[in-house]
């Protein structure tokens, strides 16, 4: 198959860049007493993170952990969690991180997937058996020894740029999550082709919005500690309110923030209704989900375009993070479609359905190759194999993605191929939760989709069908079936049965979503 390639040719390696421990290293040589994380009131400098962070590698060391382990990691955004992730580092192993809030199950099943030899936190019925587990307060208590900023780094080498630096679990296609191993040199790469189109520095202060277990955090820790700049932890609960969100920003002279559209959505209606100023503001960063022309225009009309810069990002986990990036500008305001951009590092290819180099302006899968595309999957060769595959000598990922090449060469997305979404900067398998909500015993079936319940208010739907001689579970018993089975974002917002025997099929056998939806929308109107 010969496929078009856009981009430069692909001669760099990740083994060409520095690893993230080195990268903290070079921060903490330059900038020693700068502060490096801000969280719950408290500042952090250089040389106090680095030095927590290596006696948390001493202290796993003495546990037995070393090059290759992997370190499963609970603990809330903060300080104690970014020291963990830097000790695992250090310390030669990878960390898997878990979101508190996901449920046990979820949990439970990552760290017996990932093997971990160690955990940090709080198990909440993890399996640690035989494993030792080191509580928030022993990782914190580390701070009070005196000599806690002159801590030596662990003996012997650092973590090669080929080593695995962490392990985030993605929605998988048959209910089982599937772990991407990212090298240090991937994540090395993400960093250095951001100098090209930003202008960060050490007089920054970037938020760290998101959870530990999303790779947007890694983007959000990682450039400000790899420049000597600030990174500021919100506190916890607070990204639930706007108004609070605000605050936060605004009193803490935030520079860089990164938001998945809808969140920015629900800031800009604060910023406008309080008219707030936000002149540290320099750079606004989207990604996650599909950006709208809709969503900037009223912050555009209020600020402008330039200050902060609006920067649209594209990017996956297999693929370190980001991507591509666009700064947003005024005629893409004018448009139907704001593009994704033009990539950071490495090359792309736009494949059609039958397999041919899709022409600009023709849809087509986006596939990525470069030094950022990661090692695949942990223990699944065959699905490794299948979304990693070489072309002409190239290692690709095949993202899923459908986009569509301007002759500029910027990208415009345009959905997804499969029953993944991108929903509040969650990737999501739409087919996870239909498992989910046919796991239970008086459900035959069920479709799950994004219903746009009115502009910028987009939810997960679900229309069901009842066992034969069962009694309906209601939808809130399946709420609660669901809330024990997946994270919170995957949980919908609407449940509704659907007075069918079956489920309406295509001609192929396969469930007619549009028309489930269509009779779910028609029987919702009648009952309104």
């Amino acid at each position: 198959m010969t496929i078009a390639t856009i981009g430069p040719p692909h001669t760099e390696r990740a083994t060409d860049y520095r690893t993230l421990t080195d990268l903290l290293a070079g921060s903490v040589a330059r900038f020693p007493e700068h502060t490096a994380v801000s969280a719950d009131g408290i500042s952090y400098t250089y040389r106090l993170l680095d030095g927590w962070a290596n006696a948390i590698a001493a202290l796993l060391k003495r546990h037995g952990v070393g090059g290759g382990d992997r370190v499963a990691l609970r603990l809330p955004p903060g300080a104690t969690a970014i020291a963990a992730m830097i000790g695992v580092m250090k310390a030669g192993a990878a960390y898997v991180p878990l979101d508190v809030r996901n449920p046990p199950s979820r949990n439970e099943f990552i760290v017996t997937d990932s093997t971990v030899a160690a955990f940090l936190g709080d198990p909440d019925g993890c399996p640690t058996g035989g494993i030792p587990v080191l509580a928030e307060d022993t990782l914190a208590a580390l701070l009070d020894s005196p000599v806690i900023n002159t801590v030596a780094p662990p003996a012997g080498p650092g973590p090669d740029p080929r080593d695995t630096a962490y392990i985030i679990y993605t929605s998988g296609t048959t209910g089982r999550p599937k772990g991407v191993l990212v090298p240090h040199g991937a994540a090395g790469v993400l960093l250095a082709s951001a100098d090209g189109p930003f202008a960060f520095n050490e007089r920054d202060s970037w938020l760290l919005f998101h959870s530990i277990s999303f790779d947007f955090s890694v983007w959000e820790i990682w450039g400000p500690l790899s420049t000597g700049a600030r990174c500021v932890v919100l506190p916890a609960g607070t990204a639930r309110s706007p108004e609070a969100t605000l605050r936060f920003i605004e009193q803490e002279g935030i520079t860089v923030l990164n938001q998945t559209p809808t969140a920015f959505g629900a800031l800009t209606t604060m910023v406008l209704r309080e008219d707030t100023a936000l002149p540290a503001l320099r750079y606004v960063i989207f990604g996650g989900e599909k950006l709208t022309p809709e969503t900037v225009r009223p912050w555009s009309k209020r600020f402008g375009l330039a200050n902060p810069a609006l920067v649209n990002m594209y990017g996956v986990t297999e693929a370190t993070v980001l991507s591509t990036y666009h700064p947003v500008t005024e005629e893409d305001l004018d448009r139907d479609d704001l593009p994704i951009g033009i990539l950071l590092s490495g090359s792309a290819r736009v494949v059609t359905a039958d397999g041919l180099d899709a022409a600009p302006g023709e849809e087509g899968e986006l596939w990525l190759a470069g030094p950022q595309v990661t090692d695949g999957y942990l223990g699944r060769p065959e699905l490794t194999a299948e979304r990693f595959p070489s072309v002409d000598g190239v290692r690709h990922y095949r993202s899923g993605d459908l986009v569509t090449r301007r002759h500029d060469d910027r990208f415009v997305y345009r959905g997804r191929a499969d029953l993944q979404v991108k929903l509040r900067g969650h990737r999501i398998e739409l087919s996870d939760i239909e498992l989910a909500v046919q796991a239970h015993p008086d459900v035959a079936d069920a479709v799950v989709w994004v219903h746009t319940f009115k502009p910028g208010d987009d939810r997960l739907a679900c229309a069901y069908t009842v066992a034969q001689g069962a009694e309906d579970p209601r939808p809130r018993t399946l709420r609660g079936h669901v809330r024990d089975l997946l994270p919170s974002y995957m949980h919908p917002s609407v449940y509704q049965a659907l007075p069918l025997a079956y489920l309406p099929r295509t001609v192929n056998g396969k469930v007619n979503r549009a028309e489930v939806a269509r009779i779910w929308e028609e029987q919702r109107s009648q009952s309104a």
